[in-house]
């Protein structure tokens, strides 16, 4: 996908909203005043609305399944890769139409530029599995002339065991981060010290983050919830943010974001790592958003963002949406 002005403006404008998406079914607008300024916040309906499995009972054959994907494909061994294959295979991404032939072409047609960097902090060896999903996380060079990318993927698996359906949100990598930090590596003493978190405490972490993403945007409350919640050397990965919450606050406050509202459609969980995928809605448009949230002792301690903005649903290449 080539970045047009138009793309890249959204892009920019997108990207700088760091955990925004907007249910914009309901909402009000409250209003106050400040000495000479007035502040309008936008408060939005709270989200419980979303898909959340538990626990990684199916995480070993789901990643036994999309390795299998993989090798019959670097084989090209087209007869063992659809039997692998779910069908149907539903398809999110903007990129591909549904069905496994794209993904078959996309996979054994590879310009000669191309390279892909699975990150393997995320989950086990680089695959955070919950349920009956895995989510991936890569740096990617399609090798077609647009810049290096940070990928998601989100990857559901049938009761089968099958791969039956795909979600991905592409964002090009910045040339520097406020932070000095890379978008898509891990470091500091979180990272360098591990936990190994019971399935109980990854659903309280869940309820932490979607509670946080509640408070700060969908009630407006930011301030609020940045000192209740997250961690104040809070370690940020988002490229415009440098770390700690008082950047958080300083970006919002400034008023260079309009109001944003949370439409929270799927939250998983590994460890330490929770991952939310939601749908963004501000007056720059609509984009696609997943954050990937660190929790340590109740509190968020770190966040990577990827973020899309949507095409219209005439330039989709098929009619499942991005969510």
């Amino acid at each position: 996908m080539f970045l047009t002005k138009k793309y890249t403006l959204g892009l920019v404008v997108a990207v700088f909203f760091i955990f925004s998406a907007c249910n914009s079914k309901k909402d009000s607008t409250k209003t106050e005043n400040k000495g000479s300024k007035e502040k309008t916040t936008k408060v939005c309906d709270k989200d419980v609305d979303f898909i959340s499995d538990k626990g990684h009972e199916y995480g070993d054959r789901s990643r036994s399944a999309l390795t299998a994907i993989f090798k019959t494909a670097s084989a090209k061994d087209h007869d063992a890769f659809m039997d692998i294959a779910a069908d149907p295979y539903i398809q999110h991404s903007p990129d591909m139409a549904d069905g496994w032939e794209p993904v078959w072409k996309l996979t054994t047609e590879r310009p000669a530029g191309f390279s892909s960097k699975q990150i393997k902090w995320l989950g086990t060896e680089g695959l955070l599995d919950n349920g009956n999903f895995l989510v991936m996380l890569r740096e990617v060079n399609r090798g077609d002339g647009t810049p290096t990318s940070k990928i998601i993927d989100l990857m559901r698996f049938d009761k089968d065991g099958k791969y039956a359906e795909h979600w991905d949100i592409r964002q090009p990598l910045s040339p520097k981060t406020a932070s000095g930090r890379s978008e898509t590596g891990t470091s500091g003493k979180f990272a360098e010290n591990p936990v190994n978190y019971s399935v109980k405490q990854e659903e309280k972490n869940k309820k932490l983050a979607v509670k946080f993403l509640n408070i700060a945007f969908n009630q407006g409350e930011l301030d609020k919830a940045l000192d209740a919640m997250v961690y104040e050397g809070y370690i940020q990965h988002n490229p415009f943010i440098a770390d700690g919450i008082a950047p958080v606050k300083e970006v919002f406050a400034s008023g260079k974001i309009p109001a944003l509202c949370y439409d929270i459609k799927y939250v998983l969980a590994q460890n330490d790592i929770v991952v939310v995928y939601s749908k963004v809605t501000s007056t720059a448009g609509i984009s696609a958003v997943v954050d990937i949230l660190r929790v340590r002792d109740g509190k968020l301690v770190e966040h990577w963002d990827v973020v899309q903005p949507v095409p219209a649903d005439k330039d989709m290449p098929h009619k499942n949406g991005m969510f």
